[in-house]
């Protein structure tokens, strides 16, 4: 038992759930002594509270509390940390406990308050409130601690260590399930309380409105504990819904963003909308198939033996942690029986659908037991058949259960990441885990035009359903057809920029290269590889291949596994970045450690050097590095600083320690000409001209020697001479680039003046395609020069290919042999 880990997550969950139960109980006994239309309007902010991107309130309080938020120096308060956890997690759960304790208070009889006027304050709160709301007081401590307890993706986001991001690094790093499943059995202690307790426990809720006055309510309350309770919930309200909106909507930066983010996110737009919306659909038809059989039957009530075993089965699988649900799901079908499914979108609609499928089964429950059931009866006896009860009597009830259980279904998927980022194929990226991935590596003004664009996706489904109603109580038949047409034209338009980003199809049709060889497999073993990062070549054209088990592998150029060394600390962060130095050696960058290790190609390690900081000559999450002719070392750094140093390196990397003496900086954040926005790969051609792929910005800039700009290429998109997220650049010496895209899981290839020659690949499986691709390095000998005209072995791009670790075969190094 790592006892770290369960101190970390007993005090996350149980101090987030105490805060939102006692933020939702406070706002409850205020909202019951309002007026009904204040009551509806908080009513709806607290829905807006719950179902906000958790992305979007944990962005605005890191830049807000950050290491650089523009709060931090007057409050000296660190959101990187369990504290910051807490206060987050306590923001994004305090409506469930509001809502539960409001529809049990709103029951209350008003003829108890009537009764005996010395029931104010304090014993009212004892008496009568409490015994009224304790069953659902408990109900919301159960659910908000097991959601709290199993959440991932905000104490990952924080690099806060609980058991759910814990048992993600286990299996993600070192594809460990059975120490993952180990870590794992705390967080089922919470589902099987409430497997215990919520079939048994009785208790009263209805969000209609009761018969309590609020003037009698708020009467015997009194102000004080009524003016308590309103600064409580305003305040609630103010830091989880109106500061985070504030800050997504007034910041610049994000409506500059905005369009790059959606023209480069395209693909994951869609797949966000589909796959929730699928998923949403499959559990609402399956819900209404299981309980509209069943009273078309003239039975209200489910048998015994489904009751009692779907429904607790599926709030097990909702408190569950995703990520558990994920390796579950890929070790039950990840076997070539079930290859088709399993490489499809199907297995993420599966995981939705699962996960979120008890939502579904409490609305129509709670449906069905609203309905009386004496009126069907009645309907049966006057001979009414079977189809007309449950059109005409049961309809009504189970429309409104169908509706909100699928809207909330669909908000659940659109922000879910823990139950897919296992299970993701190639191409199915969705907007919340394309968030996860540029809020883990560091915060970025992307992301906020992506939370964005992902309030736009969940307002998307109430837009469509407001202007079907309209249409249907429309009169005017142009109207109808030309809203129709509008429609078809907006299904046709995504369809199509759907397919678009699947450019250059499954097979390799290459002007460029004329073969594909795969090297690797799954795994942590010799010769295996875990998500590959980045790749770099020595003077033989020995492959280096740094991956997420912190190794740096070397193979020959036919492929054989040859030796591997360890990185000497990982606790902070995985390396991230290799090239090969003048001298011959592997350079390999460590972002989290602020620094550049040069290695001997055997792994033995000459030097270190960087230290941590943001003046010039310091480091600050360096992402890559390039060396020129002249043994200057650029290098890029991404975060709180976005800029490419220049540094002066000793003249033989054998020196016991080598030096590196800082020449000059430049750039900083922008999208002008020169800014950069998160620099990921460089490198340099035969006359030392540097090419910085500026991912954010979806471009490629190129510099001359003497670091004057001297040409700009790429926008977002993904058509011809488009980019999305470029990771990483490599040139050939014939001036051939070639751009690793990340968002688009392809390479392109431009030529010397920056037009596109060609796609080569898109999302997929097989060789020659890919699957978000991180890096690429040229073949051959940069050092010293080759003569004109020689034949390179293995030129120009040598692919790396990121794959998730599901993916068979996953993992893999992507050599292209050139047409020469």
């Amino acid at each position: 038992m790592n006892w770290i880990l369960l101190k970390n997550s007993l005090l996350t969950g149980a101090l987030a759930t105490l805060i939102a139960t006692g933020i939702g109980g406070a706002g409850s006994v205020f909202a019951c002594a309002t007026t009904p239309r204040w009551r509806k309007l908080l009513m709806a902010l607290a829905a807006c509270a719950l179902v906000l991107p958790p992305f979007l309130v944990t962005n605005s309080w890191l830049d807000l509390l950050g290491p650089n938020g523009a709060w931090r120096g007057w409050i000296g308060f660190d959101i990187l940390s369990l504290t910051g956890a807490v206060l987050i997690l306590s923001l994004l759960t305090w409506p469930i406990s509001f809502f539960l304790l409001l529809g049990s208070l709103q029951s209350l009889d008003p003829a108890l308050l009537e009764s005996d006027s010395r029931v104010r304050g304090r014993r009212l709160l004892g008496s009568l409130v409490w015994p009224l709301a304790k069953p659902s007081f408990i109900l919301a401590l159960t659910i908000t601690f097991a959601l709290t307890l199993n959440n991932f993706a905000v104490p990952a986001i924080l690099q806060v260590k609980v058991f759910p991001a814990e048992m993600w690094v286990r299996f993600n790093t070192l594809f460990d399930a059975p120490g993952a499943l180990r870590l794992s059995w705390p967080l089922a202690l919470a589902p099987i309380v409430a497997l215990c307790f919520l079939p048994r426990q009785k208790w009263n809720w209805s969000m209609r409105e009761g018969k309590l006055p609020a003037g009698l309510f708020r009467r015997q309350l009194g102000t004080s504990w009524a003016v308590a309770g309103g600064l409580l919930l305003a305040a609630a309200l103010l830091l989880s819904l109106v500061l985070p909106f504030y800050q997504l909507i007034s910041a610049h930066r994000t409506w500059t963003e905005l369009p790059k983010a959606l023209a480069a996110g395209t693909n994951a737009l869609w797949n966000s909308f589909w796959l929730s919306g699928a998923a949403a659909l499959g559990v609402v038809l399956g819900c209404a198939g299981i309980f509209g059989f069943r009273l078309a039957s003239g039975h209200s009530r489910l048998p015994g033996y489904v009751a009692w075993t779907v429904g607790p089965l599926l709030w097990v699988a909702f408190f569950l942690p995703g990520i558990l649900l994920g390796i579950a799901l890929l070790t039950i079908f990840n076997r070539p029986v079930f290859d088709a499914f399993y490489h499809s979108p199907g297995i993420v609609i599966l995981a939705f659908a699962v996960r979120y499928g008890a939502v579904g089964w409490f609305l129509f429950s709670y449906a069905i037991s609203s309905a009386d059931p004496a009126v069907g009866e009645a309907a049966r006896l006057d001979g009414a058949s079977r189809g007309l009860i449950l059109r005409k009597i049961y309809w009504p009830w189970l429309v409104p259960a169908a509706g909100a259980s699928a809207y909330i279904i669909y908000l659940l998927c659109l922000w879910d990441v823990e139950s897919m980022i296992l299970i993701n194929p190639p191409g199915g990226e969705t907007v919340a885990l394309r968030i996860f991935n540029l809020l883990h590596y560091g915060h970025n003004a992307q992301v906020n035009a992506l939370c964005l664009a992902i309030v736009g996706l969940a307002i998307l489904p109430l837009v469509l359903w407001k202007s079907g109603t309209v249409i249907a109580r429309c009169k005017f038949a142009a109207f109808r057809t030309s809203t129709f047409l509008l429609f078809a034209l907006l299904t046709v338009f995504s369809t199509s920029c759907r397919r678009g980003d699947s450019a250059g199809g499954s097979d390799l049709h290459s002007r460029t290269f004329d073969s594909v060889k795969v090297i690797g497999s799954r795994g942590v073993g010799v010769g295996q590889l875990n998500k590959p990062r980045s790749v770099a070549v020595d003077r033989q054209d020995n492959l280096f291949v740094v991956d997420m088990t912190w190794r740096v592998q070397k193979f020959s150029p036919a492929g054989t596994y040859l030796l591997a060394w360890q990185m000497p600390q990982t606790d902070l962060g995985k390396p991230k970045g290799l090239t090969r130095d003048r001298a011959g050696n592997i350079v390999v960058v460590e972002p989290h450690y602020q620094r550049i290790n040069h290695f001997t190609p055997d792994g033995k390690l000459l030097a270190q050097w960087g230290q941590h900081g943001t003046n010039a000559g310091l480091l600050s999450m360096p992402r890559s590095i390039a060396i020129n002719s002249h043994d200057e070392a650029f290098v890029s750094e991404y975060g709180v600083v976005e800029r490419v140093q220049k540094f002066q390196l000793a003249a033989s990397s054998n020196a016991p320690a080598l030096s590196a003496r800082f020449i000059a900086t430049s750039g900083h954040m922008g999208s002008a000409p020169g800014e950069f926005n998160r620099p990921e790969g460089l490198c340099l051609d035969r006359q030392d001209r540097l090419y910085v792929a500026d991912s954010c910005n979806h471009r490629i800039q190129v510099f001359n020697a003497d670091g004057s700009l001297l040409r700009v290429y790429g926008k977002a998109g993904s058509g011809k001479g488009e980019l999305s997220y470029p990771y990483d650049i490599c040139v050939d010496d014939s001036g051939l680039q070639f751009v690793c895209e990340f968002g688009n899981s392809r390479i392109q290839v431009f030529d010397a003046q920056g037009q596109s020659v060609e796609i080569i690949g898109g999302p997929g499986y097989e060789p020659g395609q890919f699957s978000n691709p991180w890096g690429a390095v040229p073949g051959g000998n940069p050092f010293p020069l080759p003569a004109p005209g020689k034949n390179i072995p293995f030129p120009p791009a040598n692919a790396e290919v990121f794959l998730p670790p599901n993916i068979q075969p996953p993992n893999v190094v992507q050599w292209n042999a050139s047409v020469q």
